[in-house]
């Protein structure tokens, strides 16, 4: 009975170290945005404004937890999202991730 618990507390130690690593903040973004686009972590990206709209796909296809964004429209309202797959080279500056 000793053995079983003692199991079941080191499952429930490592589900919540390796738990909390999934929710940290992302690595390195694997590429870049196009032209007029900003880089931002997904998890930046919130709904904080009910009032703006999301066009194009938001997924994240690379799975490095990174989009582009780009703000259009004549008040800003609208966002277009793609995912970051254009090569950082020979403009790193398309690798640069946009703070909130």
């Amino acid at each position: 009975m000793r053995n079983l618990l003692f199991v079941f507390t080191l499952v429930a130690i490592l589900s919540l170290v390796f738990g909390g690593v999934a929710l940290a903040e992302p690595g390195s973004p694997v590429g870049g945005c196009p032209d007029s686009f900003e880089l931002h972590a997904m998890h930046a990206m919130g709904d904080g404004d009910p009032m703006h709209h999301h066009v194009g796909n938001d997924a994240d296809q690379n799975g490095d937890g990174y989009l582009c964004m780009k703000h259009v429209g004549k008040d800003g309202k609208n966002h277009v999202h793609v995912d970051n797959t254009v090569p950082c080279a020979p403009k790193p500056e398309r690798c640069v991730v946009v703070a909130h």
